[in-house]
C-alpha cells in the first residue's frame, strides 16, 4: 500500500471516529449555554439583549394586605387514562405527584410509572408578585377550595374518562370573606393538558408592578438510566417574537434569561418528557433560571426554573402541559412548541419524514423492530435505481483495473501524466470512479436521520423488538465489562459484530477483494471502522444498516447486471469486413 492510500484510511478513521461528535452538532450542542436574554424595564418597548447573569436570590414574604384560607393541607387525586396527579390546596392546586400511566422508568431494577415531578416542595404551580414593599411574594397560604366537579367524597379522587373534564377552583378571602385570588385548574380525560385560570385583581393594590408571575420551579424528574443522556437534552425554552430562546447551563453554573413583552410559551424538557406554560396571549414576559449540580466525577444534573408574566387586571387563562415528547401530540397543540424537539437542525425534514413512516407502519405491524425491516426494504426499493447503477460501475472499474496498472507502471514517475491518462480512460469507457462510493453518500443522510430518531424520539423509547433487543432505541447489551476498552466502551453488542461481518460479505460479493492488496485491505478496514462507531449506536439503527447490506448482498446476487465485460475477440460484423477487404483487393 502506498503512502497516500494509507493516509486516505487514517483519515477515513478520524472522520468515523467524529461522527458521534457530529451528530451531535446536527442535533444541538450538549453543553453550550444559549445565550440569555435579559427582561427590560416593565413600560419599555419589548427588546431582547443577550447578556449573562447569575439567578437573582428570591425573597419571600407574605402579602402586606389580610388574606385567609384554611387550615389543613387537602390533597386531591385526578386520575385520567394518561396520569394520575396528586394537587395540594397548599398554593391553590399546586402539583406533589404526576405519573404518567403509559411510561415506565426503571428504579433500582424495578419497574415503575414515570413520575415527573422533581421537588414537590417546590410547589409548582405557584402564583408570585412583587409587592409595594419591593418584597417577592409567593402565595403559598393553603388555599380554600371552592368547588369541585366530578369528585368521589370517600376517595378525595375525580376519575376522568375520555371526553370528561374537571374544574377544582381555589380561593383565598380577606377579612370581610370576599375572594381576592382565585385559581381554577381544569382537567381532561384524553389530555395532557391542564387549564389553569388565575385572577389577581383583589390583590392590584398590594402589587408593586401590573403584572404576576406563574411559576414552574425544580424542573423535571429524570427518568432515564443513561444520565448523560438526559443532561445532554435538558433545556429550557421560551417563544416571543417568533423566536425560541433555548437556555442551556455548564456544570457548577447558573444562568438565567429574563425579557418583557409578548409571550407565546415557555418550556422546561428532559430527554423524553416537557412541561410547558402555554399563555394564549396573555404572556406579558418570561423567566428561564438554570442550575448545573455537581455529582461525583464530572457528572452533574440540571435544574429549571421558569415562569410567564401575567397582566393583572384580567382573568388570565394559561394551558399547562405536562407529558411526552410526542411529536404528533405536541404538534396538535399549533402553538411551535415542536421547536423544542431533538429532531436535528440540518436534516430535521428527513427526521421528520422518517418518524412519520414509521407511525403510520407501527399502526399495522406488531412492534417497531418490524417496521425496521419494511423500512429498510422500501429503501432499497426506492434506491434501487441508483445502488444497480453504481454496482455496475463497480464493476466496470474492476474490468479496468488491468489498464489501470499498466498506466501507473507506464507514468510512476509523472503523476500529472498519469491523472491525466486515468481520467481520458474512464472517459472512454463511460466509468465514473466515485460511482461506487454512491451508496454510501445515499445512505448518510438516512442514517443520520435515523439516529435522531431512534435515540430522540419517545416512540422508540423502550421499544423492543426479539430475544435479546429490548429496546431498539438503545445499544444491545448482552454483557458488561469491568473496565473500559479505548474508542470501544464497555459494553459488549451484539448487532455491531453482525453489522460489521454483513459489511465485510458485502464488499466480497461485489468483487471489492480482488487481488489488489489496496481493496483487500480496504474490504476489512471499513467495517472495522464501523464496528466500532456503531458500537455506542441505537440497536435500531445497527439493525437497519445490517439488513440493508444484506438486501444490497441479495441484489448483488441474484439481480442480473447488465454490465458485459468487453471481449478482445472481433465481433461477427468485423470479421466479415475484413474478409470482404482482403477478396476485395485480390
Amino acid at each position: 500500500m502506498d503512502k497516500k492510500s494509507l493516509l486516505a484510511f487514517v483519515v477515513i478513521f478520524l472522520v468515523i471516529l467524529a461522527m458521534p461528535s457530529y451528530f451531535k452538532l446536527i442535533n444541538g450542542p450538549a453543553e453550550q449555554a444559549a445565550p440569555e436574554i435579559q427582561r427590560a424595564a416593565p413600560e419599555a418597548t419589548p427588546t431582547k439583549a443577550y447578556t449573562q447573569r447569575p439567578t437573582e436570590p428570591s425573597r419571600q414574604s407574605a402579602p402586606s394586605i389580610s388574606v385567609y384560607g384554611e387550615r389543613e393541607q387537602r390533597l386531591i387525586t385526578i386520575d385520567t387514562d394518561f396520569y394520575s396527579a396528586q394537587l395540594s390546596s397548599i398554593g391553590g392546586g399546586t402539583i406533589k405527584i404526576f405519573k404518567l400511566k403509559n411510561y415506565a422508568m426503571f428504579i433500582d431494577g424495578d419497574t415503575a410509572l414515570v413520575q415527573l415531578i422533581n421537588n414537590a416542595n417546590a410547589l409548582p404551580l405557584l402564583v408570585k408578585y412583587i409587592s409595594i414593599n419591593g418584597d417577592s411574594v409567593g402565595l403559598n397560604q393553603n388555599f380554600i377550595i371552592e368547588s369541585i366537579s366530578g369528585l368521589s367524597p370517600e376517595t378525595n379522587t375525580v376519575h376522568l374518562t375520555k371526553n370528561e373534564k374537571s374544574t377544582i377552583t381555589f380561593t383565598l378571602k380577606n377579612a370581610e370573606n370576599k375572594n381576592i385570588v382565585t385559581k381554577s385548574l381544569t382537567f381532561y380525560g384524553d389530555q395532557y393538558t391542564i387549564e389553569i385560570q388565575t385572577d389577581l385583581r383583589g390583590l392590584q393594590s398590594d402589587m408593586a408592578t401590573k403584572h404576576y408571575d406563574l411559576t414552574w420551579e425544580s424542573g423535571l424528574k429524570y427518568t432515564e438510566p443513561v444520565l448523560i443522556d438526559e443532561v445532554r437534552y435538558s433545556k429550557a425554552y421560551a417563544y416571543s417574537g417568533g423566536e425560541t430562546d433555548a437556555l442551556d447551563v455548564k456544570n457548577n453554573k447558573n444562568d438565567d434569561s429574563r425579557f418583557t413583552g409578548k409571550t407565546e410559551w415557555t418550556a422546561i424538557r428532559t430527554k423524553y418528557f416537557a412541561s410547558a406554560f402555554i399563555t394564549h396571549g396573555n404572556g406579558i414576559g418570561y423567566r428561564l433560571a438554570a442550575t448545573g449540580i455537581p455529582l461525583e466525577g464530572k457528572n452533574y444534573y440540571k435544574k429549571y426554573s421558569m415562569q410567564v408574566s401575567l397582566p393583572t387586571d384580567i382573568v388570565a387563562t394559561t394551558t399547562l402541559y405536562l407529558g411526552p415528547l410526542e411529536y404528533s401530540t405536541i404538534k396538535e397543540l399549533d402553538v411551535e412548541l415542536e421547536n423544542i424537539m431533538s429532531l436535528g437542525k440540518l436534516l430535521k425534514p428527513i427526521s421528520k419524514a422518517v418518524l412519520w413512516i414509521f407511525i403510520r407502519l407501527r399502526a399495522i405491524l406488531p412492534n417497531y423492530g418490524w417496521v425496521l425491516i419494511v423500512f429498510a426494504f422500501l429503501i432499497k426499493i426506492v434506491l434501487y435505481p441508483l445502488t444497480n447503477k453504481s454496482m455496475q460501475s463497480m464493476k466496470e472499474m474492476q474490468n479496468l483495473q488491468p489498464k489501470i496498472e499498466d498506466l501507473r507502471k507506464k507514468y510512476q514517475s509523472d503523476p500529472q501524466k498519469l491523472n491525466t491518462e486515468q481520467m481520458k480512460l474512464y472517459k472512454e469507457h463511460g466509468v465514473n470512479p466515485m460511482g461506487g462510493c454512491l451508496p454510501l453518500l445515499l445512505q448518510m443522510p438516512i442514517l443520520i436521520a435515523l439516529f435522531t430518531v431512534f435515540r430522540t424520539t419517545i416512540e422508540l423509547r423502550h421499544a423492543p423488538f426479539i430475544w435479546w433487543i429490548t429496546d431498539l432505541s438503545a445499544p444491545d447489551t448482552v454483557f458488561t465489562l469491568p473496565f473500559a476498552i479505548p474508542i470501544y466502551g464497555q459494553h459488549i453488542n451484539v448487532l455491531p459484530i453482525i453489522m460489521a461481518l454483513s459489511t465485510i460479505l458485502q464488499q466480497k460479493i461485489s468483487g471489492s477483494s480482488s487481488s489488489n492488496p489496496q481493496q483487500k485491505m480496504m474490504t476489512y478496514m471499513m467495517p472495522i471502522m464501523f464496528f466500532f462507531m456503531f458500537n455506542q449506536f441505537p440497536s435500531g439503527l445497527n439493525l437497519y444498516y445490517t439488513l440493508f447490506n444484506l438486501l444490497t448482498v441479495a441484489q448483488q446476487k441474484f439481480v442480473p447486471s447488465k454490465t458485459k465485460r468487453k471481449s478482445n475477440r472481433p465481433s461477427t460484423i468485423d470479421t466479415l469486413r475484413q474478409i470482404r477487404s482482403k477478396t476485395k483487393f485480390k
